[in-house]
């Protein structure tokens, strides 16, 4: 997985390193767990011996003893302390590379988590980003050579790697892009030119489109299959999908840092793949010590293929559960539960236990809200206070209201204040999400 990098490979090099990539993610899911575990060792060790030449890796693993990382097993990695964007912008990337920063690719992040992120990249571990997604498209029955629609951001450039030079030369597809800000009726206009096999994109525009395509009848071709990104791809998210595009709906755990972390399993949807042969996945808690499986705290990877760059215990801010049992489907990648968003986006109860997006959709399913509300966001606000604000597709009846009221009530009514407001509008971030659940700033958390 570690990649012995040329200084400035050409498309060549480039192209033959992804076949490379897309051949052996496509036969390592199917080994055993225990073989899994070998080459994870065996990767994490490649990394480490090559962020022991940077300036921050070096210094910390001095600092915990690490003298060799040859000998460095997997369970040692709590001795290693974690890094965040904060940690990163602190230190400068340069404390970051193990390689000279000329001809590596700029991968920036929107800032969802409060800070704005920027990581630097080599055009051949962009080759292991796309096999990544290969894995989860060749799952679903796609191929590189689908056409897609890409529902997020119509503007974004692409980044220098084989893919793009594969897809500039027609070897390729294109990628529609459109913005998941976008009228719906205008992306079904472009979905029903172009007959996609992939349909992907952020959760919340592939829940409105497919909620446009059901109010209007209108009939299209399905795709292969609709892949959901980005926010929390809620229940509903996935069910609206699969009945508008008569397709199947993947949950994809993707990030700008490290790519496809985890993916709906084809036999058994409701859980998520890890991709273990690329990633070390940890569980911890607030505190920073780990949970055992089957318990919800924040995810914490270390990438197995990351070495100019590397990034190791890096705290992704989102929130899940590892399970402990092997899946049915025959793959040895580990199972983990869909995300529950992120940790600066939940909000706590007194005894300290989560107020998270499934939670609030969840009490929205109990009440068959879903028939009155397009869209909703939770905001705390001070004194224990939680707003409901509702944008509703039409004006609900006294009896739905109550419904929906009682309900929150007997959920969190015990721990705060509720208030239930229509409002005309929610809108999405500057980032193109939706942020579903809004806690008070942490300042204000703890003067409360």
């Amino acid at each position: 997985m570690a990649l012995p990098f040329i200084s400035t490979p050409g498309p060549i090099t480039a192209v033959s390193t992804l076949l490379q990539s897309t051949l052996r993610a496509e036969k390592e899911q199917w080994l055993s767990t225990e073989g899994l575990a070998a080459r994870r060792r065996i990767r994490l060790q490649q990394v480490l011996l090559r962020a022991s030449e940077t300036r921050y890796y070096g210094a910390a693993l001095r600092a915990a003893g690490v003298t060799d990382p040859a000998s460095f097993e997997p369970h040692e990695l709590e001795r290693l302390p974690f890094v965040d964007r904060r940690v990163i912008a602190q230190h400068g990337l340069e404390a970051f590379l193990s390689v000279e920063r000329a001809g590596l690719i700029d991968v920036m992040t929107s800032g969802s988590t409060g800070t704005p992120g920027h990581f630097l990249r080599h055009k051949l571990e962009e080759a292991d980003y796309s096999a990544r997604w290969w894995r989860v498209y060749s799952a679903y029955g796609c191929s590189a050579w689908d056409t897609q629609i890409n529902v997020a951001i119509a503007d974004k450039p692409d980044r220098a790697g084989p893919i793009t030079f594969l897809r500039r030369i027609g070897m390729l597809p294109r990628v529609e892009r459109l913005a998941s800000d976008a009228p719906p009726e205008e992306v079904l206009q472009r979905v029903r030119d172009l007959s996609p096999p992939i349909l992907t994109g952020y959760a919340g525009a592939i829940e409105a489109l497919a909620e446009h395509v059901l109010k209007t009848g209108t009939q299209v071709r399905p795709p292969r299959a609709v892949f959901c990104t980005a926010m929390e791809v809620t229940d509903r998210c996935l069910e609206l999908a699969e009945e508008a595009f008569h397709a199947p709906a993947v949950d994809v755990y993707v990030t700008n840092e490290f790519g496809v972390v985890a993916w709906s399993c084809p036999s058994r949807r409701s859980v998520l793949h890890v991709n273990d042969d690329a990633f070390v996945v940890e569980v911890v808690a607030q505190d920073g010590t780990p949970v055992p499986p089957g318990t919800l705290g924040e995810l914490v990877v270390t990438s197995l293929g990351l070495t100019s760059m590397p990034l190791i215990r890096y705290r992704m801010g989102d929130m899940a559960a590892r399970l402990p049992q092997a899946c049915e489907c025959g793959r040895g990648l580990g199972l983990l539960t869909r995300v529950h968003g992120r940790t600066t986006h939940a909000i706590r109860r007194p005894s300290g236990a989560l107020i998270t997006t499934p939670l609030i959709t969840s009490l929205f399913g109990r009440a068959q809200a879903h028939t009155w509300v397009r869209r909703f966001q939770v905001r705390e606000e001070p004194g224990r206070h939680l707003r409901f604000l509702l944008d509703a597709r039409q004006p609900p009846s006294e009896v739905q209201r109550h419904t929906l009221t009682e309900i929150v009530e007997s959920s969190v009514g015990h721990d705060f204040k509720i208030a239930i407001e229509i409002v005309d509008h929610i809108p999405m971030a500057p980032n193109g999400k939706l942020q579903f659940v809004v806690p008070l700033p942490r300042s204000e958390q703890e003067a409360a």
